[in-house]
């Protein structure tokens, strides 16, 4: 009985436009979600992917210790890939020579991830990563790979003969590229790698040796972590579990960064679409009054009313999420393809599938805001009065503003919730919108206010314009707060963009440092830097490098074992929580460039007193302050220093970075060894031969891997942030059309009367065109202090970033935001203001 004439009343509405707004926003937010979530997931997910390399698996075990059999047997049955390497300092020897090396010993199809490659053959290139074979698992019982330098240092070649511990081995290949070769620029020696089995006939393992295991695994996030979940209860305090984001190195940090930089766009995506719907629902509630008064006249039913509008919305929101979802996916691959296009080669070739959770999150989110933005507009719908048709000022119901608030804010708690599977970061992200909202809201309000005090001529299109504004001063705050809000996000994220991308370049410029010199004697400091200088290579200042332990802070003994990301355990323990592990110690007159200071001073470099300066994050966690003494032990020997100043240490950055530097007093007689960092080009590399020949005792460490795959996250955060852009600009145009939208009625109704008055059409026309220009400046310009201080929260708690001001941003937002709502408003309401007033009349009609 109710479904032909719903059908046909929902046919009629589609062919007139009435519902083209609500189904382009609910069509963009689901389009947005699932292009926003889908790509920044697959995103992610690819970039660690091909990240992973560095690692050589997907996660890796490290312990101080061999991990019981029965755990390892346990990754078999969640159908995980698995390998396992040790890695030790041991001296090498040749017939005439030897040189300290860092051994890796593998059992397993090492390298789970990425690429082993070793030569059979004298090497006859410097682009070593090309050349040899790709190899999987260790080498053949008794023969061992060697790295290029081992070579130089031994003056040996393939087929030799070398001693490790008590055996010999032979050399029968020369590691040219290493997947996860080490990134620690304190690592001092070349790498060997030998067979596990081997092992055991070296006597190597002794008691007390400094050993490393690293358990890899492969497999599926998934499997990943549900094996980790089973054998999480049996893991000691100095055994981890580790992924490529947090590891602690440049790239793990990029990673990182990259991930919640995607995330929170996303999230903010997600606010502004559901802003669209919101205003949208409502404005469509509201030009649907008419229609029901009219079907209550002719004697329709309430419960008949009901099923028709709700099958109405049904349908649209149906449609719409069918095709949201349909233009997401070609919007996802359309900037896969962007990035396949402009970065070919850096993304995995099986790209990680539609994730469902992106879709689920796609479709609840057109669910969840047409539904329940609709509940309180609906109602009110219902409920109009009969006798609407004579008088059109009534609308039935109450205007439960606040209710409407409370379902928004309730309901966009809830997606970010859902999207985000993080209740801190949503409620933060939730709490400042919340809080920005209604700012906004304010701010609107006694902006206008202000502007109604100012009188202009009556028949002035600026009285006109800020009495329209002033009339409806509710409405109009409302919708300059939501116009607010879109420019606000807009700023956000092409602020973040610039700021994080460029912080990310000025860490790595082209010619930043490519390369590390470790092991640096006193003696050879002179010759070195003539040889640099003969070849016109810059290198970085020198740092004097040793060894040392801190035993007591202030009058407690340090015990036990500790770390940054491990709990510290006390079992069997009695005293302070310490590094429980030796540091790299270092000295210096003047503080390094990129260690700002946060509390204390640095020192002039005449004292004689013992001063320490630590890392701000470390003091924090082991509760060291100011004054407080620590008691350094270096071999035999013992120093005490006093905590001088707290620093900010900056990990991400490509340089030698220390959690303890002394002063020349504290360090300066103390034995030590230097390094330093210069940039190589790629046909200097042959330098490289020349300095290991001439220095034997040096230890090169190339970071250009580190340095390329640095550059590619940042290129790909620039396109992703390129696609998002394009959706947020849709996101707010599409706002901004609805607010207009919102106001059309009244606005129609406003210019019947004043042409009826014998207002002229220019005169109209300027003051719509100027009323348009105040809102877009208004909205501008509160957008533009919100913005401040939405990025200090999100640069300082969220993506770890330093946040300075922008002085400019308010001229730029003002200005901007005027001229972009002038120009849509006018051109929104164009068919207004060339209307004769009979036209009008009619059309109110």
């Amino acid at each position: 009985m109710w479904f032909k004439p719903a059908k046909q009343m929902l046919i009629k509405q589609l062919k007139r436009g009435e519902l083209t707004i609500l189904i382009v926003a609910i069509v963009l937010a689901v389009s947005s979600v699932f292009s926003l979530s889908g790509f920044g997931e697959r995103l992610n997910l690819a970039l660690t992917q091909k990240s992973s390399d560095f690692l050589a698996a997907d996660r890796i075990l490290s312990s101080a210790h061999p991990l019981p059999e029965s755990l390892l047997k346990q990754a078999d049955n969640y159908a995980l890939r698995h390998a396992q390497y040790l890695t030790f300092n041991s001296v090498v020897f040749s017939d005439q020579e030897m040189t300290l090396s860092n051994s890796k010993a593998i059992a397993g199809p090492y390298p789970l991830r990425g690429q082993l490659r070793v030569s059979q053959q004298p090497l006859t290139d410097a682009r070593l990563e090309q050349q040899g074979a790709i190899i999987s698992g260790p080498p053949p019982r008794g023969e061992v790979w060697v790295a290029p330098e081992i070579l130089i240092k031994l003056d040996v070649s393939i087929g030799s003969l070398v001693a490790i511990g008590e055996s010999d081995f032979i050399i029968s290949g020369i590691i040219t590229f290493e997947p996860d070769a080490t990134l620690n620029i304190f690592a001092m020696a070349p790498r060997i790698i030998v067979n596990l089995a081997d092992i055991a006939a070296t006597q190597i393992v002794q008691p007390g040796a400094r050993l490393q295991y690293r358990y890899l695994f492969s497999g599926t996030d998934a499997q990943l972590k549900s094996y980790y979940q089973a054998i999480k209860p049996s893991l000691q305090s100095n055994q981890s579990w580790q992924d490529i984001k947090n590891e602690r190195s440049p790239l793990g940090h990029a990673l990182e960064r990259a991930s919640r930089f995607l995330m929170l766009a996303s999230l903010l995506g997600i606010i502004l679409a559901a802003t669209a719907i919101f205003v949208t629902a409502s404005s469509y509630s509201q030009r649907q009054l008419d229609t029901v008064a009219l079907l209550k006249t002719l004697g329709t039913p309430d419960r008949v009313i009901v099923k028709m509008f709700t099958f109405q919305l049904a349908t649209i929101l149906g449609g719409s999420i069918v095709i949201g979802l349909i233009a997401g996916y070609v919007l996802q691959q359309s900037a896969f393809a962007l990035v396949g296009y402009y970065l070919p080669q850096s993304l995995p070739q099986d790209l990680p599938g539609i994730s469902v959770n992106s879709i689920v999150i796609s479709v609840l989110t057109g669910l969840i805001c047409t539904i329940m933005f609709s509940v309180t507009p609906m109602l009110k719908l219902f409920q109009v009065p009969v006798m609407r048709v004579i008088k059109r000022d009534l609308t039935g119901g109450h205007n439960n503003r606040w209710l409407n608030g409370v379902i928004f804010s309730v309901a966009i708690f809830c997606l970010l919730w859902l999207y985000s599977k993080n209740f801190t970061l949503s409620f933060i992200i939730w709490l400042v919108a919340v809080i920005i909202g209604l700012l906004l809201s304010v701010l609107a309000a006694v902006f206008i206010g202000l502007l109604h005090r100012r009188k202009f001529n009556a028949a002035s299109p600026w009285q006109l314009a800020i009495s329209s504004l002033h009339q409806r001063t509710l409405q109009a705050s409302s919708q300059i707060a939501s116009i607010a809000i879109a420019i606000m996000l807009m700023l956000i994220i092409t602020l973040l963009n610039n700021e994080l991308v460029d912080e990310w370049r000025k860490q790595i410029p082209s010619d930043g440092a490519n390369h590390f010199l470790a092991n640096i004697t006193p003696d050879q400091i002179g010759p070195i830097k003539a040889l640099m200088k003969q070849h016109q290579i810059k290198n970085s200042d020198l740092y004097p490098v040793t060894r040392g332990r801190v035993s007591a802070i202030n009058q407690d003994k340090i015990s036990g074992y500790d770390s940054e990301n491990k709990p510290h355990s006390q079992a069997n323990n009695t005293g302070r929580k310490g590094f429980g592990r030796e540091l790299n110690l270092t000295w210096r007159t003047n503080r390094p460039t990129n260690n700002p200071l946060v509390a204390g001073q640095w020192w002039q470099g005449d004292e004689t007193e013992n001063l320490v300066s630590i890392e701000q994050g470390v003091a924090k966690r082991l509760s060291i302050s100011l004054g407080d003494r620590l008691t350094i032990l270096i071999g035999q020997d013992e120093l005490t220093a006093h905590v001088s100043s707290i620093r900010k240490v900056n990990w991400r950055s490509m340089s030698p970075n220390f959690l303890l530097i002394f002063n020349r007093a504290a360090l300066g007689h103390v034995p030590s060894t230097y390094i330093s960092s210069f940039y190589l080009p790629r046909d200097q590399h042959p330098m490289l031969d020349t300095l290991l020949r001439s220095y034997p005792t040096l230890s090169v460490i190339k970071v250009n891997r580190i340095i390329n795959k640095l550059q590619t996250i940042i290129e790909h955060v620039a396109l992703a942030l390129m696609y998002i852009m394009v959706l947020v600009v849709c996101a707010c145009l599409l706002v901004l059309l609805v607010q207009i939208q919102a106001s059309y009625q009244q606005r129609h109704q406003d210019l019947v009367i004043m042409r009826t008055l014998g207002a002229s059409k220019k005169l109209l026309q300027q003051a719509i065109r100027l009323e348009f220009l105040m809102m877009g400046a208004l909205a501008g310009f509160i957008a533009s202090l919100t913005t401040e201080l939405a990025l200090w929260l999100i640069q300082t708690y969220v993506i770890e970033m330093t946040w300075q001001p922008h002085p400019y941003l308010w001229l730029l937002a003002t200005l901007g935001g005027a001229v972009f709502v002038a120009l849509v408003g006018t051109r929104a309401c164009r068919q207004l203001m060339i209307l004769s007033p009979s036209q009008l009349i009619r059309n109110l009609s």
